[in-house]
């Protein structure tokens, strides 16, 4: 058998909390996409969350309604990034009916974005 080298350039904490995923998470809006619906095609809760049980082995949360749009919260930051490929926007088809998916902005990001640059600072 080989032997094994063990990194000791790290300059870690050894007296550091443990993260935990499920306490330790990204901020929401870092794991949500914002998802869009045809006019008169709304999807359903349950057709969402089997989508992307399905596809992507993760839950997102939501309400009740049928609305155009909506938004799903991912458990890691990671999740949107790979449902979207690298691209703005991707767009899916669940049970014959159009879902449009892209990175969810909060109203307070998006206002800063759309803001003078003099009033940004």
């Amino acid at each position: 058998m080989g032997t094994v080298e063990v990194f000791n350039g790290a300059d870690l904490n050894p007296n550091a909390k443990e993260w935990n995923p499920i306490y330790d998470c990204a901020p929401e809006e870092d794991r949500c996409l914002f998802l869009t619906f045809s006019n008169g095609f709304p999807l359903t809760e349950n057709q969402i969350v089997t989508f992307f049980t399905r596809v992507y082995v993760h839950y997102p949360e939501g309400g009740k309604q049928l609305p155009l749009f909506g938004k799903v919260v991912f458990v890691a930051s990671s999740i949107p990034a790979i449902v979207l490929g690298g691209k703005e926007e991707a767009k899916f088809s669940i049970d014959t009916k159009t879902m449009w998916c892209k990175k969810f902005e909060s109203r307070k990001a998006r206002s800063r974005a759309s803001a003078p640059a003099s009033r940004r600072r």
